[in-house]
């Protein structure tokens, strides 16, 4: 085999081992990065039924509160001071007197 001949087999040789390193590199990389994925997917999902759960609790304690006695604050003189109603949740409203 001439001198020629065999510094060509042998760049060509390098240049598969070099993009063989590259190939393998960019695998290496992407496993990685799929590995971070993947665990940012298991903290979100965890993370997704916590808040679940939270919100399971909070809307059986609202199911579960008595009537709640709401309070009006009466300014203008109209109407009368309370009101008494059957909800979940506590009302306070000022009323103010209309401005012409």
């Amino acid at each position: 085999m001439p001198a020629v001949s065999r510094g060509i087999v042998y760049s060509l040789l390098a240049v598969v081992v070099v993009l063989l390193l590259g190939i393998a590199a960019l695998i290496s990389v992407a496993s990685q990065r799929n590995q971070r994925l993947k665990d940012a997917t298991i903290d979100f999902q965890r993370n997704l039924n916590q808040k679940e759960g939270k919100i399971k609790d909070l809307q059986q304690r609202l199911e579960n509160c008595d009537t709640v006695r709401a309070t009006i604050s009466n300014d203008s003189g109209w109407g009368p001071a309370s009101i008494s109603t059957d909800t979940t949740a506590v009302v306070s409203q000022t009323v103010s007197s209309p401005s012409f």
